[in-house]
């Protein structure tokens, strides 16, 4: 027994010095065809680097990112951050690394009352952006940057590109490509929507009958390009249920009641429940950019001088109120500036559809004397990696972009200082 032991240390002993000898081999090959495109690792000690060049990269990270997943579910989220840049490192094309951490760094980080802190919002972006980089011939990532943009963004103009990129790829989930129809209809390309839609009827009408979920796809498909062109019908046909515009009467106001808390609350005419108006808090002049380009490089770091809250306010029977306490989270909260800008906003591409039948999901149905706007917009462009497989066509249309799209939406900005929020001089107010 003993002498079958010693076989085997012998054995992994050999095995290790085989394997340092591969690595010193093959690892100038790997940096020039293979390594992470990024820059060296944000925030790993001496120690995690030895430990990244010695070998058993995967291997390690597989550990790793099991060890991440105990933090996720313990809720130690600031631990996670530190774990993901490593993994990442290690293993550049798990893409399941790269769109949990980008999901993580979106939508987790936020304060008592579970509003997120959006100055992640722009490194969750970065992050894909390294993944896609890292990952050109799959289509996943895309597709995740798209959601980013469409669903915690809330900017289809934006999320459009990606989403147009990740159905070019054939072996996309077929589900998935819905979402470039959703994307270009709430992006006002009511036009290119019906096409994606009529284009993936087609496709699923060749398979129709082949299984179950061949033929639930055609349902659905069929379903949706219908219902897309009766709403289109609807609102904008030769008797459209969007006119006469609808007199919003928009108003808000806000009052600090206590440091650091303050009571907004306002009206809007909306005839109907489902409105929901968004509120900004953030420095005078300053707002978050929300794109890859945004940072030079990925960091784990957040601007800790800046301030920025953004909340949902639901209307009912027509007014909106609510108290919104800061003081509970100074770190994300931190009031260093000397101006604030409180934003009130109401557009109606995400409102819900009882409210877009009689508005428009162009807001072409409503109208207000004192705040309305129209907004144009056209993507930003985008940097598409070289071995990504898409035309020549798309290629040249999401890096140079110039379609224009536009919508009405009501806005009122009030400003306040950091005397006020803080109630400096004040007490018992």
């Amino acid at each position: 027994m003993k002498r079958n032991l010693n076989k085997l240390w012998v054995a992994i002993v050999v095995l290790f010095l085989v394997q340092a000898g591969l690595q010193v081999r093959i690892f100038p090959i790997w940096v020039r065809d293979y390594a992470p495109k990024q820059t060296a690792p944000v925030g790993l000690s001496p120690d995690q680097l030895l430990a990244a060049v010695a070998g058993f990269r995967e291997f390690l990270a597989a550990i790793l990112w099991v060890r991440a997943d105990s933090f996720f579910d313990s809720g130690n989220y600031d631990a996670v951050l530190p774990m993901l840049r490593l993994v990442t490192w290690l293993d550049p094309h798990n893409l399941d690394v790269y769109s949990t951490g980008a999901w993580h760094m979106g939508y987790n980080f936020t304060d008592e009352s579970q509003r997120s802190d959006r100055r992640y919002i722009p490194l969750a972006l970065k992050f894909l952006e390294e993944g896609i980089q890292n990952n050109p011939a799959v289509w996943d990532l895309y597709f995740e940057m798209g959601w980013m943009y469409y669903h915690k963004i809330q900017d289809p103009v934006n999320a459009v590109p990606w989403m147009q990129i990740a159905n070019e790829y054939p072996n996309m989930i077929p589900a998935r490509r819905h979402m470039l129809a959703h994307t270009l209809f709430k992006a006002g390309r009511f036009d290119d929507a019906v096409d994606h839609w009529a284009k993936l009827f087609l496709d699923a009408e060749k398979d129709r009958g082949k299984d179950w979920e061949s033929s639930n796809l055609y349902d659905v498909r069929q379903k949706n390009l219908e219902d897309t062109i009766l709403d289109l019908l609807r609102r904008y046909g030769p008797n459209p249920e969007t006119q006469p515009p609808i007199d919003l009467g928009f108003d808000a106001t806000v009052k600090v009641v206590r440091p650091r808390v303050l009571l907004v609350e306002g009206k809007l005419g909306i005839p109907t429940i489902g409105a929901r108006v968004t509120v900004i808090l953030r420095d005078k002049g300053k707002t978050l950019r929300y794109s890859p380009k945004a940072l030079k490089t990925f960091t784990l770091e957040v601007d800790p001088k800046l301030t920025y809250m953004q909340d949902s306010l639901a209307v009912r029977e027509e007014k909106f109120r609510r108290e919104i306490d800061m003081s509970k989270d100074p770190k994300m909260y931190p009031f260093k500036a000397e101006e604030y800008e409180v934003e009130f906003i109401f557009e109606p591409r995400y409102a819900s559809p009882n409210i877009q039948d009689r508005i428009g999901s162009d807001g072409v149905g409503m109208y207000d004397a004192r705040y309305l706007e129209e907004v144009r917009e056209k993507p930003d462009p985008v940097d598409v990696p070289e071995y990504a497989k898409i035309s020549d066509a798309l290629r040249r249309e999401v890096e140079n972009p110039t379609r224009e799209t536009s919508y009405y939406r009501v806005r009122k900005v009030i400003t306040l200082t950091r005397a006020d929020i803080l109630m400096l001089g004040k007490r018992g107010e």
